[in-house]
């Protein structure tokens, strides 16, 4: 919609951060703009000028850039279901037995999924008695985890934080010699026989098919890669993963594996959108960091993936059918594939740094981009598990980002941000404009980004708050968030002079309009995101934490905000 809204038909777009491609499937679908997008047009009161685009993305990310390619250049719908069909006959036919189980009753069925428990140890001295942490925490009625339990060898009550985690020393044939790792120990098998589901504690079946999957050899060329840790490393529940396969069940690795080669088999047409399909669903269920949670209301444990943002592992990490999850996946791939194919709008992909553009001056009549926000997410070591498998990680020597693992600091971020503007500002054309989409509880990185984009002789002409429809993980457990984000539209010139405003006149200001809006627009995150934008028209700078806007708005109201 912005770029409808902003730019005629023809006209040449840039996003410097160009992520997982969402830029350039704007501007395709600008020439296939769906009847939603024009009930959205029409609701908000704007007028956008649909029709074909160019659009150049710049993304230093291997994974971004490669998500970007295969969407941005979508193969024919039709072809594209055929061959994810074949995948997927092909990997049933190749690995299938190793998710076939029998059912309650001896009945022939198949895995959905497994759960798998870590090991604790009792705390007493004198007993150390393992148990597993699944009989230890999970009750039912009401279903719900534990704090504490009766250890079956002491019969004592512990509490299970108390409790340290049983290690193992196993044999890696993929690295040829003996490693520790976390003991884990199957806790209970989800299954179908036919049309009926069903589900059981494991039996001496499962753990023999198990062993058997354990000598099986992988495919050729399988990825036995070392883990670029960080940022997001764990001395607890990072035990013992130091290789890519670490984060697997040798099934799932296998599985994965047996996938990612077939794919490569495939015509070239459809080759890598099938990898993409691949990789979509592994590093967000195909991993340990898949796991089970407890909702109000759920008689069993609810299966979900991945937290976004973190590679946490659980102490219940869970192994789903790779094979029907890739299966299911492909609807949603083709779904999007039909929308793309056919637009005549043009998108270019460059997996380079940003900090320096290979585009004429005064070439380009709109940006759009997300730039990375600080020390949020350190997506380089997130994606190297889907990278790893594409056999080139990023270079995070060019990352933008805070990291202590890298020795970023927030002087060195700003510093990289002001390279990327200022080669936004020498591309853009005279006219031209630059919406920027920001996000950030930390002042430091507000006056950070301000400060890159005024050195390049950008300005700040309106702002608003922009909301997404899902968050990170990140973003709803962190202490202190931002509800929305915040939305620059640049444009070349000198800031505004606000000399003699000061923080707690624009605090004030956005209290007493909030007095006038929905309880939603009330709630302190949701104010500071108004408070960063509304400092930013101004040309000030960003002189508190999201932490010290909520306490001066307690403060000046008496109340919450």
């Amino acid at each position: 919609m912005f770029i409808a809204t902003h730019t005629d038909p023809g006209a040449t777009i840039l996003d410097t951060f160009g992520g997982s491609g969402t830029t350039g499937v704007a501007a395709l679908l600008c020439d296939k703009p769906t009847t939603l997008m024009k009930s959205m047009a029409k609701g908000l009161g704007v007028v956008p000028q649909w029709g074909p685009r160019k659009a150049i993305l710049y993304e230093i990310g291997t994974l971004g850039s490669f998500i970007s390619a295969t969407l941005c250049a979508p193969p024919n719908p039709e072809r594209f279901t055929k061959a994810a069909a074949e995948l997927c006959e092909k990997a049933r036919a190749a690995i299938g037995w190793m998710y076939a189980a029998e059912g309650p009753d001896g009945e022939s069925g198949r895995i959905r999924h497994a759960i798998w428990s870590d090991v604790l140890i009792c705390p007493s001295p004198s007993c150390r008695t393992e148990t597993s942490y699944w009989d230890a925490a999970v009750l039912r009625d009401p279903l719900r985890f534990a704090n504490e339990f009766k250890c079956p060898g002491c019969k004592k009550s512990h509490k299970i934080d108390a409790c340290s985690r049983a290690i193992e020393t196993v044999y890696d044939d993929l690295l040829e010699k003996e490693v520790e790792r976390k003991k884990r120990v199957l806790a209970r098998i989800y299954g179908v026989s036919g049309k009926t589901k069903w589900q059981r504690a494991p039996t001496q079946i499962d753990r023999n098919l198990f062993a058997r999957i354990e000598s099986v050899a992988l495919p050729s060329g399988v990825p036995v890669s070392p883990l670029e840790w960080g940022d997001l490393h764990r001395a607890g529940y990072h035990r013992g993963i130091t290789h890519l396969h670490h984060f697997y069940t040798r099934r799932n690795f296998a599985a994965v594996a047996t996938m990612w080669a077939l794919a490569q088999t495939f015509p070239e047409d459809v080759r890598d959108a099938l990898k993409l399909l691949v990789l979509s669903y592994n590093s967000t269920h195909s991993t340990l960091m898949t796991r089970v949670v407890v909702k109000k209301g759920q008689g069993d444990l609810v299966l979900t993936g991945s937290q976004s943002g973190v590679l946490y592992v659980s102490g219940l990490p869970v192994e789903k059918n790779v094979v029907e999850g890739v299966e299911r996946k492909a609807k949603s791939f083709r779904d999007a594939f039909s929308l793309l194919h056919g637009s005549k709008s043009i998108v270019q992909i460059a997996n380079k740094s940003s900090e320096k553009l290979s585009l004429p001056d005064s070439s380009i009549d709109y940006v759009f981009t997300d730039p990375p926000f600080g020390a949020y997410i350190p997506y380089a070591e997130i994606n190297q598990i889907n990278e790893l498998w594409l056999g080139k990680t990023t270079d995070r020597k060019r990352e933008i980002i805070v990291s202590e693992a890298q020795g970023k600091e927030v002087s060195h971020y700003g510093h990289m941000m002001g390279d990327v503007f200022s080669e936004i500002a020498r591309v853009l054309k005279p006219d031209g404009l630059a919406t920027v989409v920001f996000h950030s509880a930390k002042a430091d990185v507000w006056r950070a980004l301000s400060a890159a984009y005024g050195r390049a002789g950008l300005r700040v002409d309106a702002t608003s708050v922009l909301d997404k429809i899902q968050a990170s993980f990140k973003q709803v457990v962190s202490e202190v968030s931002v509800k929305g984000d915040p939305l620059l539209l640049l444009s070349k010139g000198a800031a505004n002079d606000v000399s003699g405003l000061d923080s707690q006149e624009v605090v004030d200001e956005i209290l007493t309009q909030a007095l006038e809006l929905g309880p939603e627009e009330r709630e302190p995150q949701r104010l500071y995101s108004r408070f960063v934008a509304r400092c930013l028209e101004l040309g000030m700078d960003v002189q508190i934490d999201a932490r010290e806007f909520y306490s001066r708005a307690l403060d000046t109201t008496g109340e919450a905000a």
